[in-house]
């Protein structure tokens, strides 16, 4: 059994603030080499010319999706559900929400992670939008009696997606990996278009990482997962 620092109540103690200020360093280090420290490349994603954004974020999340699900389907980890912090399902909050999100990273071309990045690369519009972001913060804190309602409206609690639209859990992983594959491919085409520019569009690796992806996700539906999944 993995223990993590949420199912052992230590989120505040000085090593899990250690342990945040390490894991901090090093993502905001990656993000800088991986040019995401600039809000030109992240305001590219609007204006498909750059598109990296969006691939390097697929990419995470079906690496990590698949890799924990055959990690546990194989019983070489084995963790509990309440021994993870599972954000849970707002409607109201998280729709109005993430509009507003969406509408910043349009408009300030940054989203918190990469503001910091930049900030810490000495960009002054990194500074000003994470200003922004405190002062809306605070400024959320002041009015949230009023908006209280809002907060509350379509509390399903933890509610899994696979769970909401009726799927198993390996169907939607398929689904997903299928979604994220043609992200891929459609991100490189729209660079293709915009900048006349699109390296691995049809190239022999974007087809061998797409084939390799959606084999893993396929072959999930050969394992049978612990019951604690």
């Amino acid at each position: 059994m993995i223990d993590t620092l949420y199912s052992i109540d230590a989120l505040g103690t000085s090593s899990a603030f250690f342990l945040a200020l390490l894991i901090g360093l090093g993502f905001g280090f990656t993000l800088e080499r991986a040019g995401f420290s600039s809000s030109r490349r992240l305001a590219g994603v609007f204006y498909f010319t750059d598109m990296a954004v969006v691939k390097v974020m697929f990419t995470a999340i079906i690496t990590a999706m698949l890799g924990l699900s055959y990690l546990l389907a194989f019983g070489w980890i084995w963790i509990q559900l309440d021994q993870i912090f599972l954000m849970p399902t707002i409607y109201g909050a998280q729709i109005v929400g993430g509009l507003l999100f969406g509408v910043g990273f349009a408009m300030g071309a940054w989203c918190p992670g990469t503001a910091a990045a930049g900030l810490a690369a000495g960009r002054i519009d990194a500074l000003v939008f994470l200003i922004s972001a405190v002062g809306g913060s605070i400024l959320f804190n002041e009015i949230f009696p009023w908006i209280r309602p809002l907060y509350e409206y379509g509390n399903q609690g933890v509610l899994m997606v696979y769970d909401a639209v009726g799927m198993s859990r390996n169907t939607f992983i398929l689904v997903f990996t299928l979604i994220a594959v043609a992200a891929f491919w459609l991100s490189e085409w729209a660079e293709k278009v915009r900048t006349g520019r699109g390296p691995y569009l049809e190239s022999l690796f974007l087809i061998i990482f797409s084939l390799v992806y959606l084999a893993l996700a396929v072959g999930l539906f050969f394992l049978t997962p612990p019951a604690s999944l």
